[in-house]
């Protein structure tokens, strides 16, 4: 009984150290776009995410590496950035982005 406490112990103390390194800072590379067309993604979209985030459609993140399509929370930050291919930093948490700094991404 004494080692599953200790092992239920160790288990929720991973959980809550790996919880926290996704609200980490964090630097990545991807396309501001909107939600609709998140899956889209990429060069030569940036007049259709205008036109779709002037519509209402919600701002969003999608990275380089996974394309995995974060929320932006602070869209004023990548306002000027709609359709563009940047490097971003801020930190994540759960599936929200909070943008500190953003720069273009050199050839995009």
């Amino acid at each position: 009984m004494k080692k599953l406490v200790v092992g239920l112990a160790v288990l929720c103390l991973m959980a809550a150290l790996s919880s926290t390194a996704f609200a980490a800072d964090a630097s990545m590379t991807g396309w501001v776009t909107d939600a609709k067309c998140a899956k889209n993604a990429g060069p030569g979209k940036e007049a259709c995410a205008r036109k779709c985030i002037e519509a209402g459609e919600k701002m969003v993140f999608v990275t380089d590496q996974d394309r995995k399509i974060l929320s932006v929370d602070n869209p004023d930050a990548l306002r000027d950035h709609i359709g563009h291919h940047v490097n971003v930093k801020g930190s994540v948490k759960g599936e929200a982005l909070h943008v500190d700094s953003v720069t273009m991404v050199a050839g995009s």
